[in-house]
């Protein structure tokens, strides 16, 4: 198969990341850091505790790779900069 780019294919330049999404990725990996450790935490814990708390640390790890999967949406989506540009007054001329 030939490495080159076919000729309908335009080379699509991504924007470089936005600061409130590289902070978004971070907070996703913590999310996800936090998931796996309420799933740890429920695996052990989980016989030795009442029903309702392990509902409730069952809900917590859902939440939390909730907002991971939501945040690295988020910080990994290729967004456009819709800053609106001055216009230059020599054009006009």
């Amino acid at each position: 198969m030939s490495k080159e780019t076919p000729e309908h294919h335009l080379p699509v330049a991504h924007p470089p990341k936005r600061l409130w999404q590289k902070i978004s990725s971070i907070i996703a990996k913590a999310s996800f850091g936090l998931a796996a450790i309420g799933v740890v935490a429920t695996l052990i814990y989980g016989g030795d505790v009442e029903a309702d708390i392990k509902a409730a640390m069952g809900a917590t790890t859902f939440f939390c790779v909730a907002v991971g999967v939501v945040c690295q949406a988020m910080g990994g989506t290729s967004i456009p900069n819709l800053k609106p540009t001055p216009k230059d007054l020599d054009d006009s001329k």
